[in-house]
């Protein structure tokens, strides 16, 4: 009986100095993911390991763990299994880590020289190793070190997304289970999802810096726990399906949007037609949209868009994100009207979160279309700063009518 699922992978050994020059092209093509890459681009990416996949979570080890690591190299204990798995389009062909993150950073920032080694136990006497980074070592123990083998897992791009969902799953049992963005960020990778990744990255390293990436941390409400969690991730997956997609009232709430987008994404990167200039571009304007909403109010994300100022309220509001999400694609705003605030308050007062007696989920896009296309009719007013660009589909009407009381 043939399996409905074949599983193929080889078992290479790879030294320790071309791990980290493949984990160097991984770290070059991070920088660059988000731009269109030439076929020299291409070339040079080849085999790339990326050794932060933007699922994983930060990395954490103490100095005594990562010099442990590179004590048992240097003593010949070997070092477990890497799992490695093949992915990208057939424009370029990468490497993610699917289990071994933590002993791959600790060898790579070793040779990088970003710790010195500390707390040894059985070289803890020897003066040659005690408080050294790699670049004090002597000239044989380095040779011994990058000449060195890892063994590896190296898995072929799974025809099935539920296989690396259920490996991911087996391999990652003993650590703290992922959420269900985190395992969908895991499984469906995109440019589209590192864009998302580095967009975070960038604005939280240059938040000093540039007052727009400070006012965007504060806006999105990026923290260092929230954005772990992959929360920020999620809450941005989400916001970039309705602006570039529009609303998808079959979805039945936010983790389903994100969790499809991610989805679609991947296959788009897979087949080779992921476009990601596109994306970008709304995704800046509805950024200056945000800020522009800012300069009104602290927190735009939050119900006090059109509930006013409350130290209480959530800083940002997935409901609210989407209601704003939905404005952006279906009017055309004037950022520099006087009344444009007013706009958004009166669409949010049309919208579920503006109903004291709803009671269901706030980010339901079916709920939130009924409310505004079929409710409260919305979309036949006329407004200030907002012009309705009349294009909602014939689709999603044909489901609105027929869902005569809202409910999803």
């Amino acid at each position: 009986m043939e399996l409905p699922l074949k599983v193929e992978y080889t078992r290479p050994l790879i030294s320790i100095q071309d791990m980290v020059n493949f984990i160097d092209k991984g770290e070059r093509y991070l920088k660059k993911a988000s731009e269109e890459l030439s076929e020299e681009d291409q070339l040079e990416f080849l085999q790339g390991i990326i050794l932060s996949p933007d699922y994983q979570r930060e990395y954490r080890s103490k100095a005594k763990e990562e010099s442990s690591i590179i004590e048992s190299i240097i003593v010949g204990i070997p070092i477990p299994e890497i799992f490695l798995v093949r992915t990208g389009n057939d424009g370029i062909q990468l490497r993610h880590v699917m289990d071994g993150q933590h002993r791959l950073t600790a060898i790579y920032r070793f040779i990088k020289d970003k710790f010195s080694l500390t707390d040894l136990e059985l070289l803890k006497d020897n003066e040659k190793f005690k408080n050294k980074r790699f670049s004090q070592l002597d000239k044989e123990i380095k040779f011994k070190i990058l000449g060195s083998h890892l063994s590896v897992l190296e898995f072929e791009s799974f025809s099935s997304d539920d296989m690396e969902i259920e490996l991911f799953k087996r391999y990652n049992r003993n650590t703290k289970p992922l959420e269900r963005h985190e395992m969908s960020m895991a499984t469906f990778y995109s440019s589209t999802s590192l864009y998302i990744t580095n967009f975070l990255n960038h604005n939280i390293e240059n938040i000093e810096k540039a007052d727009m990436s400070a006012q965007l941390i504060k806006i999105y409400n990026v923290t260092s726990d929230r954005k772990n969690k992959q929360r920020n991730h999620q809450e941005l997956c989400i916001i970039l399906s309705i602006i570039n997609n529009g609303p998808n009232v079959m979805y039945k709430d936010g983790v389903e949007i994100a969790n499809k987008y991610l989805e679609e994404r991947s296959n788009a990167y897979k087949t080779g037609s992921e476009t990601l200039q596109a994306i970008k571009n709304e995704f800046n304007k509805f950024n200056f949209f945000m800020l522009k909403l800012a300069e009104a109010v602290e927190y735009p994300f939050s119900i006090a868009i059109f509930k006013g100022e409350d130290k209480r309220s959530t800083k940002f509001h997935t409901g609210v994100s989407m209601v704003l999400a939905t404005i952006f694609y279906y009017f055309d705003v004037d950022l520099n009207h006087p009344l444009l605030l007013e706009d958004i308050k009166t669409i949010m007062e049309n919208s579920p979160l503006g109903d004291d007696t709803y009671n269901a989920s706030s980010t339901n896009m079916r709920n939130l279309m009924s409310y505004l296309y079929k409710k409260n009719k919305v979309f036949n007013r006329s407004f200030n700063a907002l012009k309705f660009r009349n294009n909602i589909s014939t689709d999603i009407i044909s489901i609105l009518e027929k869902n005569e009381n809202g409910a999803s």
